[in-house]
């Protein structure tokens, strides 16, 4: 199953009717100037794309790597990259937990109605735990595309302070065939929002103090 370049998607608002039917490429026919790297309309055969299904996990921060559901079954791999923590963002229940490896599961579907968000509080108290404890947590779904590197994202704009955008590109410069659906990056725009306003109306000496507060506001 080959992938193509994701679109960033800059101003979200109502889907019109071509996004359920043209998908990515009618949006970037229509909406060039809002994609990131997009490139000029050829004729000729596209290259081949990474294949997703074999690709190995990825990378992202010291401490935390995002890959698939075949990585989160691979019990040799997770003891190579020193995982002793896996988050599953899939509705599939993981299943026989090798020792030495804690698992947690939050199930959440691929699509344009699910509430993402509503986990991001449990799955940044997860990582946390997997950094505090000087080990490596692997976030995956099904492919490693949408839902995997969402909650990805969301923890960097929380835990480092970056911009969704920023955020964004991090995690894509680590994992090139990452795509948020359209559902999941407008509520990572609306964290960032809700960060933003956080910050912005509290002194700096009590940020710190307020952090879990604020997330819980965040985070419903």
């Amino acid at each position: 199953m080959k992938k193509e370049a994701p679109c960033l998607v800059l101003n979200l608002g109502p889907l019109p009717t071509w996004s359920r039917t043209g998908g990515h490429k009618e949006f970037s026919r229509r909406h060039r100037n809002q994609c990131e790297d997009t490139a000029p309309l050829s004729l000729s055969p596209e290259p081949a794309g990474p294949d997703i299904e074999t690709y190995p996990p990825s990378r992202v921060l010291p401490f935390l790597y995002v890959g698939n559901a075949r990585d989160a079954g691979d019990t040799t791999l997770l003891r190579d990259l020193g995982v002793s923590k896996v988050l599953n963002v899939t509705l599939q229940a993981t299943g026989p937990e090798p020792s030495g490896i804690a698992y947690r599961q939050l199930p959440a579907s691929d699509s344009g109605q699910q509430n993402i968000k509503q986990y991001f509080e449990e799955a940044f108290s997860f990582i946390e735990e997997a950094r505090k404890s000087n080990c490596a947590v692997l976030i995956h779904c099904q492919a490693g595309v949408s839902r995997s590197p969402t909650i990805a994202i969301a923890y960097i704009m929380k835990h480092r302070g970056l911009s969704m955008i920023e955020a964004y590109k991090l995690v894509k410069a680590a994992r090139s065939i990452i795509s948020p659906n359209l559902n999941f990056m407008g509520q990572l725009l609306e964290l960032e929002q809700c960060l933003r306003s956080s910050t912005e109306t509290k002194p700096t000496w009590q940020q710190q103090a307020t952090a879990q507060e604020e997330l819980s506001g965040c985070s419903v």
